[in-house]
């Protein structure tokens, strides 16, 4: 199983506007494009003033359906969003191959 974790970096005043548009069309996009059990949570360390830190992480069976939907339809999505808002935003993914603790 692979994770698909993508980490973003806003200012502030986007926050509102940064969650509707994860809900209304990041998720969106992924799911329908194979990638499944779609997670958002708030980074709790402190990276500078005036910046909140969103992980997004989404899971698929292969890496490939990953690279797929993250370098064509979802890079077309955050390009949108970050074209927007210039230097208020930013983002940077990992993929992450899950292991068997025991």
């Amino acid at each position: 199983m692979i994770t698909l974790n993508t980490t973003f970096y806003i200012h502030p005043s986007l926050e509102t506007e940064f969650v509707s548009w994860v809900r209304e069309f990041y998720i969106p996009s992924a799911t329908e494009s194979g990638l499944c059990n779609p997670s958002m949570s708030i980074i709790l360390a402190n990276v500078g003033e005036d910046v909140i830190g969103f992980a997004l992480q989404f899971d698929a069976q292969e890496l490939s359906v990953a690279e797929k939907w993250h370098d064509g339809k979802g890079g077309c999505v955050r390009t949108d969003f970050i074209s927007r808002h210039g230097q208020k935003a930013l983002f940077f993914s990992t993929y992450l191959e899950k292991l068997p603790i025991e």
